[in-house]
């Protein structure tokens, strides 16, 4: 599910809104004023005053936590809401992954034996960010089935 995103104020929405609809927003190339250009930068933070977007914050590819202001970028491209499972940063995507899979190891302890809507609701979010491919990569059972709901095109069916 990679989708367009258009500027700062998707930026924010994707990061206000991360526990609800997971995902990041990873942009292609950042580039700076200074010239100074960043590969697959995943942002975590932005920042107003005032009603105006004053820093943004970011990982780049090799893991550095950096924190610009606005006034600093040149040129953003490719700018997408992902979900983790679609990252090209290796390094957000690895520590988006540990932290997704250990948060939903403790959704299913806490409901242990409690299947309700919005439990399931809530783990198949996190499922569908993170892929089924890498729960199964881990070893990981959920609780209940999880309905594969999907036609594949390779498959030719001729009437």
């Amino acid at each position: 599910m990679v989708s367009m995103l258009h500027g700062l104020k998707d930026i924010d929405t994707v990061i206000s809104n991360q526990r609800k609809i997971g995902g990041a927003a990873e942009a292609a190339i950042l580039q700076l004023i200074s010239g100074e250009t960043f590969n697959n930068p995943v942002f975590t933070n932005i920042d107003k005053s005032k009603g105006q977007y004053v820093s943004l914050c970011f990982i780049d590819e090799t893991g550095m936590n950096i924190c610009i202001h606005v006034d600093q970028i040149a040129i953003m491209k490719g700018l997408e809401y992902k979900l983790i499972c679609q990252l090209n940063n290796q390094h957000v995507k690895q520590l988006l992954l540990t932290d997704t899979l250990q948060y939903l190891q403790r959704l299913c302890e806490i409901n242990d034996g409690f299947i309700t809507p919005t439990f399931k609701k809530e783990a198949l979010v996190l499922v569908r960010n993170i892929s089924v491919k890498e729960l199964e990569k881990k070893n990981i059972t959920l609780p209940f089935i999880i309905e594969d709901n999907l036609i594949h095109f390779s498959e030719r069916k001729f009437a």
